[in-house]
């Protein structure tokens, strides 16, 4: 499962990469190649990153579930709130931690719900 993760990572992010860099190649913009070749690496690298974390975390059925419940409400409260604020990138960011954030959080009361009083 890793090494299969691990291959469809690096082709989704290479090809998310040449797209990036190809739309905004034609789009018109006045930066230069080198700077875009590098945006281009960064966005390989990040989204690499986020897609092999995500789904490394949801590796059960179970995890899905909490995982899938978690991350999109966390992002969707994020998203308004800082719509609001007129910063929609911190939104997603931080929508993105509190969603992994809670879904562990939801995993650890659900494996220590079994404690306190057992009378």
């Amino acid at each position: 499962m890793n090494q299969q993760l691990m291959k469809r990572t690096l082709i989704l992010s290479i090809i998310f990469g040449v797209l990036f860099f190809v739309l905004n190649y034609f789009s018109g913009s006045n930066s230069s190649i080198s700077q875009l070749i590098f945006k281009s690496i960064l966005v390989i690298v990040v989204f690499g990153i986020l897609y092999y974390t995500l789904f490394s975390i949801v590796n059960s059925p179970e995890r899905k579930y909490k995982f899938g419940i978690t991350i999109p409400i966390a992002l969707l409260i994020c998203i308004l709130l800082s719509a609001v604020f007129s910063a929609l990138k911190i939104g997603i960011i931080v929508g993105l931690i509190l969603g992994i954030l809670a879904g562990y959080i939801w995993e650890w009361v659900a494996k220590n719900k079994h404690g306190g009083d057992q009378s």
